[in-house]
Formats: structure tokens, C-alpha cells, sequence
């Protein structure tokens, strides 16, 4: 599976048929996601059942552990309904699509123009494969993206959060994700104000939030309480927030305190985050890119390469693969001279045929200059053009 291919969602929901799954739930799905390093921003590894032909970039491994946590909520949510609605509603892939368009068009942050197709109407996989392109994205079109001026989301947890309030109360799910955008930036701005900070965290979160611009009625906050999961995920971005300024001692005291009055915790809840935050780190530093804070012009570059060199190894890579199966084709037309093929093996000479034929544009593209940066844009819009070795989403 590739999610930076076109396919991805419907891959997911193919891989999902042939696997049986321990359902998790509720808090059990939330230390789950916290191991993968969801609930950080950080995402170093995805689940096991799930195999990418390349290793798997951040901003992808963001994209395969939101599917994955929005999907086990909606399955646990209507496993916990009446049994003729969960056979109804468990197993249906294409409702679960459905469901997640649904929640994502009640909200003003996401462009409209992503639930409309470029030629007639899109298919559910497609829209929701663009919403979380741009919800992994922050706010970066094709073009920034290529030319490495782009941040990665990493609050899409409250994209998973807010889709379960969605599902178990359609009607005021808005009103939870209001709680938790005003909370987690309140948390976010005492943190700036007492460690002096960059505000650039603030602008981040902001630009990241689901509801911009929504105006909540008096009466939105009343009898609302925030969920365990919730909670404990605001506890999370609080100990993000401190991490970086946990020698000083003086404002650090000050920050647990208000952090602990203003959600109702004890701050020995906090510091028990707080170390599980720093173990996660210690384990997987290695795998974590960017902990230490650069400059624009550094960061710019450090997306640049990695976007290049992701481009320039997966691309050459599938070239070499298909000039390779071509292999197969001279063996079957030799063969071809003295013996009939059977049905199958002139099957794959026509594809193989056709293969080639589908390569040639791909190498132009491919050696000119830039060309492997312009041709993961070509896969995008054109995938049918390419060679069946540029397709990391076919399903057999």
C-alpha cells in the first residue's frame, strides 16, 4: 500500500477484508495509537497487518494511522449498536467512507472543492483520500509540497477524536471540538507566555484547528464534559509543550500547576505523561526526525531532501522493476515461435505489451531534469498512463 499514491484508501479497506482484527477500543485504541506515536505528531511506525512495498514516509505513516484509528471507532461504535444495525453497518467499507465524509463536510475548515470530482462526481475513496492529504498537510498545496515548503499536522488527533464524538452524537459533535481547539490553545499560550517560546506554535495549532471561525451558542458549553480520551490527549499536548522547556525549573512548576487546575487533573497525572512522552523519545530517537529546533531556511531544506530523495529512490526503483518483468515477455514471444501459448501466457504478453508502451513517457519524464519530481505529479493525474510497477494500490 501506498498512501501517496492514488488507491490508498480503497488498498486499506481491501487489506482490512483479509485480516481479522482484535477490535480495540476506547482507551486500549488510544495507548495503541500512542505506541505508534499518533497521539505525539510523530507517527514512527504504523500497524502490523498493514505492509507498504516502500518504507513508509511520516507524512504517509500520519495518513495510514488516522484511516486506521477513525476506522476502529467506527467499528466499535456500531458494535455497541443493535445487532440489525451492526450487520447492517460492520464490514461495509464504503459506509464507513460515507460516515467520514459526512463529518468532514459539517466542518469550514476543509475546502469544499475536495468533495467535488475534477471530471463529474468522485468517488468515496477519492474524497477522502484528498481530505486527509490536506488534513495531514498543513495548509500546503501540490506545488509548496514539491518544493519543500510545507509543515506536517500534528494535531490529526483531533480529527479522530471529533470523528467519534460525530458518530455517537451527530448533532453536537461540533460542540466538543469547539472544547477541545479552545483548551488545547489556551494550553498552547500559557506555554508560550511563561517559557518565552516561539508563537509559531500558536499559528501551527491555529492553522490546524477544525472549526475556524465557528461561533458557538451560550449554551454549547453547558453539561458538556470532555471524555477520558480527551482528556488524557490534552495531557499529551501539555507535556509537548513542556519537553522542550523542562530545565526551566521555575515556569515549569507554574505550567504544571495551571495545566493540572485548568483540566481538573492532579499533576502527578501530568508528570506520569510527561515520563511516558520522554521514554517513548529515548526508545525511538532514532526514527524521529526534526527534535531539535531549526531555523526556516534549515527546515525548507530538510523537506526538500526528504521529498527528493523519497521521489528519486521509489521512482527509479519502479523503472528497474518494470524493465525487468519485461523479461518475462521476450521468454513468452521466443516460446511463441515454436509452441501456442495458452490463454493465460497471451494474456500477460498483452499486458507486459502494453506495459511497455506505458513506459516510455514515464522514462522522458524521468530524465529530465526534475523529472522525479514531476513524476509522482504525473502518477497523480494520470495514473492509468502508467506502467503496473508505478501502481503500489493495484488490487489482484
Amino acid at each position: 500500500m501506498n498512501p501517496s499514491a492514488s488507491g490508498w484508501v480503497t488498498k486499506f479497506g481491501h487489506i482490512l477484508k483479509d485480516k481479522r482484527l482484535v477490535l480495540a477500543e476506547n482507551m486500549a485504541l488510544f495507548n495503541q495509537l500512542k505506541s505508534l506515536g499518533f497521539l505525539y505528531g510523530l507517527n514512527i511506525a504504523i500497524p502490523e497487518f498493514i505492509i507498504t512495498e516502500h518504507e513508509a514516509s511520516i507524512d504517509e505513516r500520519t495518513k495510514i494511522n488516522l484511516i486506521f484509528a477513525m476506522h476502529s471507532a467506527y467499528e466499535a461504535h456500531f458494535n455497541r449498536g443493535s445487532l440489525k444495525e451492526s450487520i447492517q453497518k460492520v464490514g461495509d467499507f464504503n459506509a464507513f467512507l460515507e460516515q467520514i465524509i459526512k463529518y468532514y463536510e459539517g466542518l469550514n475548515s476543509i475546502k469544499k472543492n475536495l468533495f467535488e470530482g475534477f471530471l463529474g462526481e468522485s468517488k468515496n475513496d477519492e474524497v477522502v483520500a484528498r481530505i486527509f492529504d490536506q488534513r495531514v498537510f498543513v495548509e500546503a498545496n501540490m506545488i509548496h509540497k514539491a518544493f519543500g515548503n510545507f509543515s506536517l499536522n500534528p494535531y490529526v488527533t483531533i480529527d479522530y477524536l471529533g470523528f467519534k464524538r460525530f458518530l455517537s452524537d451527530p448533532d453536537h459533535f461540533m460542540t466538543a471540538l469547539h472544547q477541545i481547539d479552545k483548551v488545547g490553545i489556551t494550553l498552547i499560550q500559557k506555554s508560550v507566555v511563561l517559557f518565552k517560546s516561539e508563537k509559531n506554535q500558536i499559528e501551527l495549532y491555529q492553522k490546524s484547528m477544525l472549526l475556524k471561525g465557528y461561533k458557538p451558542t451560550p449554551k454549547d458549553g453547558n453539561g458538556f464534559h470532555l471524555s477520558p480520551e480527551e482528556l488524557q490527549y490534552l495531557i499529551i499536548i501539555s507535556s509537548l509543550n513542556i519537553l522542550p522547556n523542562k530545565k526551566d525549573i521555575n515556569n515549569l512548576s507554574n505550567y504544571i500547576n495551571f495545566t493540572a487546575e485548568f483540566l481538573g487533573v492532579s499533576s502527578q497525572r501530568i508528570h506520569l505523561e510527561l515520563s511516558d512522552l520522554e521514554e517513548f523519545i529515548e526508545v525511538n530517537k532514532k526514527q524521529i526526525p526534526g527534535l531539535k529546533t531549526m531555523a526556516m531556511g534549515e527546515q525548507l531544506y530538510e523537506n526538500l531532501t526528504f521529498l527528493v530523495n523519497k521521489l528519486i529512490l521509489r521512482n527509479s526503483k519502479r523503472l528497474l522493476k518494470e524493465i525487468k518483468g519485461s523479461q518475462e515477455l521476450v521468454r513468452l514471444i521466443t516460446k511463441s515461435t515454436h509452441s501456442d501459448l495458452s490463454a493465460q501466457e497471451k494474456k500477460k504478453i498483452q499486458e507486459q505489451l502494453l506495459d511497455i508502451f506505458k513506459s516510455i513517457p514515464s522514462l522522458a519524464i524521468f530524465i529530465l531534469p526534475g523529472g522525479a519530481m514531476l513524476l509522482p505529479i504525473f502518477i497523480k493525474l494520470i495514473p492509468k498512463l502508467l506502467p503496473s510497477a508505478f501502481d503500489d494500490n493495484r488490487i489482484p
